[in-house]
């Protein structure tokens, strides 16, 4: 007991002794812009405070010395501080940006979290959109991004404003085998302002009717389009399980996070752009001229022995390309207001861009708003987001236009257009037909957040994304499109999606630093979400007058067809990171999730993962190496899934075929897909560990390896006979992704008058499906078709081998089994399960590089890609001489590569019926490739030399997608791989801006 009081009376001493300071502050940047939530820690001690909204500060330092104390001051973007209390009580600091840091600060999740790049465990691409020359005339902020990310493969999309694919580490899941079976989405989860966007999907179980093409051709929006490219703050890819963990079972793909901007304090401030120019079309194909194709058309019908067909050349030589083709134009005009008081912030904008292409009677209209309002305090923080957009577009079908038979006039002798079957004229079907598309969408989220103390935060996030798209197509019966085989004239489809999903998410985070190195954050939340999608759809033919749209009322053959599409999701999720000394960093996450769109007995999905990193060069043996600033080794692994498939993929489905147009729409509605009860979750496991490097602050490397094996996937199978379906829809598949990513960035000048920076990335993947359940080693047609065979890439090329033209027949020769066979004994003998892999589209490796210069006040900016291997398969029916009989002309290759008589050494066979195509290694072509993707120069105007009224004046000249070099050598006067690979030619923009601040 003796013992006891007098510790006791000791330690009660020792805390009476401490002495006590109340101290008080502001903190501000270089600007004298006071800073919010920056943290003031004593050092060695597990005591601090944060400053208000104001950056002001207030605070009781208790400990034994307090002279002696020091007060560190630390924010995200700023260089830390350390100051020695003394004898003052008021302290008045300012911290300096730091660059890198700015740089380095990471948008971990859509939950609210960040952190700075050294803390980040997963693998998280960070792009600004000032890097990527906006000044394209991009329609989505995705097209941009082609070759500026490391194992990022994005193909772009000819039809303005149509979806992209983007591939992040390869495909994650199977082509469905079904054309009617909407299958897994292998696109990535894509997040706006924490709003989860659609993706446009087709409909389950029907094939709806297009006149023209025998089945309803749906013009998708891409979802990026809805998000002004000048509106965005930041764009995060996540990539390995430690980044997307979060997401569990939709993130299989990956994650796109977008930040948007956000209003900021002080005066009102106006930013307005102007970007203008002119588009062309390149890298066309050279058709036959008139007197080729009469030429390669009687030679076919005396191959034929149809010499009744064999005529004179008259003397007509279209060039259906000139008659479309044109001068197009693009314009872009934007404005953008921000400022705000201390509590009350804003920001809106207003973008217009208008895309007229080379192409005549194709254009493109965009209006994309914004207005944000966010409520800043030292306790409770609002922000509300909305972005209205408005797209209208304009697309005649006049795809194959271009090839087209050219011996045929466009007007007849009475002046009138020149009428022909199938296709129709295409002149006519450009002026005559409509096809609009029109588009409104808003996306909108609310977020609130609440601090209940300096460690604990609750968040409340809403988001919506609505969309309303209705599309208007017209065939006219003054042209062969809207004729049909009965004599019906004019043809009419209407059909309107609606679309309406939402997310809601509840999230309590904890984070907190303990006796000065040990370091602890967590997130936890619930988070619900729902989809909504109506179709409707009217077909109308026959019509009194066809010459325009008339009211549907007035057809004599009416359809109607409407669908509604219902989905909804729950989750749980935590994260939870750990870090001793910024040194050594653990992360650990996992998720549960559940979804409608599975089977009953496995509608629920359980992933997580786990992530480790260390900070080599804190270590004592690597403090003073000269050959590294920063040094990290990263590793994780962890599941993801896929739960965006078709909202009844689990159900059994009828499928609405369509016979063809005739009168009445006759159908049948056979059983297609059978139910599965048990059909779940697709399961990703992704590894991947990775290096970061960053030499005498001008280098910086990262170098990563990446394992995803992809289990349960979803694929169809046929259904047992006796079930009255013709397939189901089963886990039952696996497939692996693998490959290597490299990102540089390069600091080689960085002056007071001249800088130069230069950013390289390249990415290798190999693709390979494991397994096939209930194959075995024997594939069904479809499944060869689409390249899902054991020990294949999903991306490759099957076929037969071609080893030449046989110069006795002109028939085509084909290796298959060490033996050698012609066209005829292949159609008659072999079919599809006899074929082989010729090619595969993957790239060896692929990459982008760019190139920032400045010299005073002028700027240079390149942006190029490349890909290196991966093929190219073409389109046969512009190679081969099958089609030259369906008013269908052919690339010029054909005519001067095409066998004629015995002993010549020819390049293609004989033009005749007995010729059909085969897929054959004949249409393989090296697809490697380099892209001069951007250049933009730049000037800043000194605005007080000049004497102007604006704050800010900038001028740009920008050319995008210039120039593309294919190793494929072309024979002068004909086609090489640059134009065959495009049935659409490329096109070429220049443009000049204005950009202003005041």
């Amino acid at each position: 007991m003796r013992l006891f009081f007098v510790a006791f009376f000791f330690g009660s001493f020792a805390l009476w002794a401490q002495s006590t300071r109340p101290i008080s502050g502001s903190v501000t940047d270089a600007t004298g812009a006071p800073l919010f939530g920056v943290t003031i820690q004593v050092k060695g001690a597990n005591q601090g405070t944060t400053t208000d909204f104001d950056g002001k500060f207030n605070y009781v330092i208790r400990t034994n010395e307090i002279n002696n104390t020091v007060l560190i001051f630390s924010s995200i973007g700023y260089l830390t501080k350390e100051v020695t209390v003394g004898t003052k009580s008021t302290f008045n600091i300012v911290l300096e940006q730091d660059i890198e840091s700015l740089d380095a600060v990471v948008i971990t999740s859509s939950y609210g979290t960040k952190k700075r790049r050294e803390e980040v465990v997963g693998s998280i691409s960070t792009v600004k959109p000032s890097d990527l020359a906006t000044e394209q005339p991009a329609t989505s902020i995705d097209e941009l991004l082609e070759g500026q990310v490391a194992g990022v493969l994005i193909t772009s999309n000819p039809n303005l404003g149509e979806p992209v694919s983007i591939d992040i580490r390869g495909q994650g899941s199977l082509t469905p085998l079904n054309a009617n079976v909407v299958g897994t989405s292998t696109q990535p989860l894509i997040i706006v302002d924490g709003i989860i966007l659609t993706e446009e999907i087709g409909i389950e179980g029907n094939d709806f009717f297009d006149a023209g093409t025998g089945r309803f051709s749906e013009n998708f929006l891409n979802p990026l389009a809805r998000v002004g490219i000048r509106d965005i703050e930041s764009i995060e890819i996540l990539k390995d399980a430690a980044a997307v963990g979060l997401y569990g079972a939709d993130a299989a793909n990956g994650v796109i996070l977008i930040t948007t901007k956000s209003g900021a304090r002080g005066k009102i401030k106006l930013n307005a752009s102007i970007q203008g120019g002119f588009t062309n079309a390149f890298n066309q194909i050279q058709y036959m001229n008139g007197e080729q194709f009469n030429e390669l058309s009687n030679l076919y019908n005396i191959n034929n022995g149809d010499l009744g067909a064999v005529k004179p050349y008259n003397g007509v030589n279209t060039d259906w390309f000139e008659q479309l083709n044109e001068t197009g134009t693009f314009s872009r005009y934007s404005i953008a207001a921000t400022g705000g008081s201390r509590e009350l912030r804003f920001r809106g904008s207003v973008t217009y861009q208008d895309r007229q292409e080379a192409q005549a009677y194709n254009s493109f209209q965009q209006w994309n708003t914004s207005f944000t309002t966010n409520y800043v305090s030292d306790k409770f923080n609002a922000a509300l987001k909305l972005s209205p957009s408005w797209i209208t577009k304009n697309n005649p079908n006049t795809l194959y236009s271009f090839a087209v038979d050219p011996t045929i006039p466009i007007r007849n002798e009475n002046g009138e257009f020149t009428q022909f079957p199938n296709i129709g004229n295409p002149i006519a079907v450009a002026q005559q037909n409509v096809s609009e598309a029109k588009t409104f969408a808003l996306l909108g989220s609310l977020n609130l957040n609440y601090k209940f103390s300096d460690q604990f935060n609750i968040t409340m996030l809403y988001g919506t994304d609505y969309s309303n798209k209705d599309e208007d197509k017209f065939f006219s019966g003054l042209n062969g499109s809207g004729i049909s085989n009965n004599g019906e004239f004019g043809r009419r489809i209407l059909r309107e999606r609606d679309n309406r999903s939402w997310n809601w998410s509840t999230t309590l985070s904890y984070e907190n630093i303990f006796s000065e190195k040990h370091g602890f954050s967590a997130i936890t939340g619930l988070e619900t979400r729902g989809e909504k999608v109506e179709f409707s759809y009217i077909r109308a033919a026959d019509f009194v007058n066809f010459e325009r749209p008339q009211p549907i009322e007035l057809a004599a053959e009416i359809d109607r067809e409407s669908d509604t599409s219902e989905r909804y999701g729950r989750s749980l999720f935590s994260q939870f990171n750990y870090d001793f000394d910024k040194k050594y960093f653990l992360l650990i996450n996992f998720r549960i999730d559940q979804s409608s769109a599975f089977g009953e007995d496995n509608n629920t999905a359980y992933n997580g993962g786990a992530g480790i990193s260390w900070v080599l060069s804190k270590e004592k043996f690597l403090k003073s190496s000269s050959f590294t600033d920063f040094l990290r080794l990263r590793m994780s692994y962890g599941t993801t899934g896929n739960s965006r498939i078709g909202s009844y993929a689990a159900l059994g489905l009828y499928d609405i075929d369509d016979q063809g147009y005739n009168r009445g729409f006759f159908r049948a509605t056979p059983s297609d897909t059978a139910p599965n009860p048990e059909l779940g979750w697709e399961k990703n496991n992704k590894f991947n560990i990775g290096v970061d490097w960053n030499f005498n602050q001008s280098f910086k490397a990262t170098l990563e390896f990446f394992n995803d094996l992809i289990e349960d996937q979803i694929t169809s199978r046929p259904a047992l006979p006796e079930s009255g379906y013709n397939n189901i829809q089963i886990n039952g598949a696996s497939m692996r992704n693998r490959g290597l990513e490299l990102s540089l960035n390069v600091d080689w000048f960085a002056k007071t008058d001249f800088n130069w920076s230069t950013s390289l990335n390249a990415a290798s993947l190999n693709n390979k499906v494991l397994s096939l359940s209930g194959s075995g080693s024997t594939f069904s047609n479809a499944e060869i078709a689409r390249a899902q065979q054991v020990g294949t890439s999903t991306s490759a090329f099957l076929g037969y081998e071609s080893i030449g033209i046989d110069p006795a027949t002109g028939r085509e020769l084909f290796l298959i089994n060490g033996n050698i066979y012609d066209t005829a004994e292949v159609r008659a003998n072999f079919n599809i399960t006899d074929t082989k892999k010729i090619g595969d589209s993957q790239p060896n490796f692929y990459g982008g590089m760019r190139n920032n210069l400045s010299y005073k006040s002028f700027q240079l900016g390149i942006i190029t890609s490349f890909t290196y291997g991966g093929d190219i398969r073409l389109d046969r029916n512009l190679v081969d001489g099958y089609n030259v009989l369906t008013n269908r002309n052919l690339n010029v290759n054909v005519f001067y590569d095409a066998w004629r008589a015995p002993g010549d050494l020819a390049a293609n066979p004989a033009p005749t019926n007995t010729n059909t195509l085969v897929n054959s290694s004949r249409y393989i072509y090296d697809g490697s490739n380099f892209q001069l993707k951007s250049v933009t120069v730049s000037y800043d105007a000194p605005v007080e030399k000049w004497n102007l009224p604006v704050n800010s004046l900038s001028f740009n000249f920008n050319g995008s997608n210039l120039y593309y070099w294919y190793t494929d050598k072309r024979i002068e006067g004909r086609n090489g791989i640059a134009e065959l690979t495009n049935v659409y030619p490329q096109q070429r923009t220049f443009s000049l801006g204005l950009n202003t601040t005041f």
